[in-house]
């Protein structure tokens, strides 16, 4: 497990450190401080490629949520069916009459993407802003919608649960297929 969900605080560690050694060996013109300087920024490149490599679960999480979006844009109904649980019937129900109802003009714009992990990484809630046109009974048009999704790791993946589509202004929970 990595210490850190991004490479750039230890790539501005490793900076600071490569500055002030570079310093130092200017005013002192000693090769020790070069040498320093050399693992200071061989570690600030190798911490960039093993943040790369690891990834946390708020990071597939995050990944999984993006692949959703993407397979209900393109109306993949199978595909967006392999991202909620097969417990949550009533949830795949609506997913498969949004399918049907909603088509999405253009490519959805993801924001303000929270991701809380709970009960040891068990579970998994995501809070985001999806905008973007759409056609849903045949109103056209363009709103900002506000989602709270929970996801359960279930076998090794992470499952939607529950959906909740929330007021994009109070956060107060309102109609999945309610027209704002």
């Amino acid at each position: 497990m990595w210490f850190t969900e991004t490479a750039i605080p230890p790539i501005a560690i490793c900076s600071v450190i490569a500055v002030i050694l570079f310093i130092q060996w200017y005013l002192r013109r000693q090769s020790k401080y070069l040498v320093g300087m050399a693992i200071a920024l061989v570690m600030m490149v190798a911490s960039y490629f093993i943040e790369l490599s690891i990834i946390t679960p708020r990071e597939r999480v995050e990944a999984d949520l993006y692949g959703l979006v993407d397979a209900f844009e393109h109306k993949e109904a199978d595909a967006t069916l392999e991202y909620i649980s097969p417990r949550a019937a009533a949830l795949r129900g609506k997913v498969t009459m949004a399918l049907t109802l909603v088509t999405i003009d253009g490519e959805l714009r993801i924001t303000d993407v929270e991701t809380e992990l709970l009960a040891d990484d068990s579970i998994a809630k995501t809070h985001f802003r999806a905008n973007g046109a759409a056609t849903f009974r045949g109103i056209s048009g363009r709103s900002p919608t506000r989602w709270l999704l929970t996801w359960q790791k279930m076998g090794g993946e992470w499952k939607v649960t529950e959906a909740q589509r929330l007021n994009p202004i109070t956060g107060e929970k309102i109609s999945d297929m309610a027209v704002q």
